[in-house]
């Protein structure tokens, strides 16, 4: 037999209420910071950055709230589910969103590359006829 022991320690915790800021705009460095967060190459994916603007300024979905530790942590609390989670409930979704337009920019590049080369191998083959003598 094993004499397991368990400590437990009362953390307080404190519910917050989300405030919403309708004039909030993230700065600069706070979209490219968590454009990174979300695995974003930055400049190269610049033109993905409203996908990172738009997760910072989610709001969060109802049965969501945030909560802050003694050690003034947040994290986010699900009180239908008992789910706790210390990244916002919305930064899957997000980083999906970018990984999906991600594969799409890739796609699209891919398919260009492919249109050139097949153009140049034509080009290559065409008999030359309008060469002048």
């Amino acid at each position: 037999l094993f004499d397991v022991g368990v400590s437990l320690q009362a953390v307080m915790v404190t519910v917050l209420d989300e405030m919403v800021d309708d004039q909030y705009e993230p700065s600069k460095d706070d979209v490219e910071e968590y454009a990174a967060w979300l695995g974003m190459d930055l400049p190269e994916d610049g033109e993905l950055l409203w996908i990172a603007r738009e997760g910072l300024m989610a709001p969060l979905p109802k049965p969501w709230k945030p909560c802050q530790t003694e050690d003034n942590d947040i994290f986010y609390f699900n009180f239908e589910t008992g789910e706790s989670t210390w990244d916002h409930p919305c930064d899957a979704r997000y980083r999906q969103m970018y990984n999906g337009k991600k594969r799409e920019k890739k796609d699209r590049k891919e398919k260009k590359m492919e249109k050139e080369k097949a153009e140049r191998e034509r080009e290559q083959r065409r008999p030359l006829l309008d060469v002048p003598n």
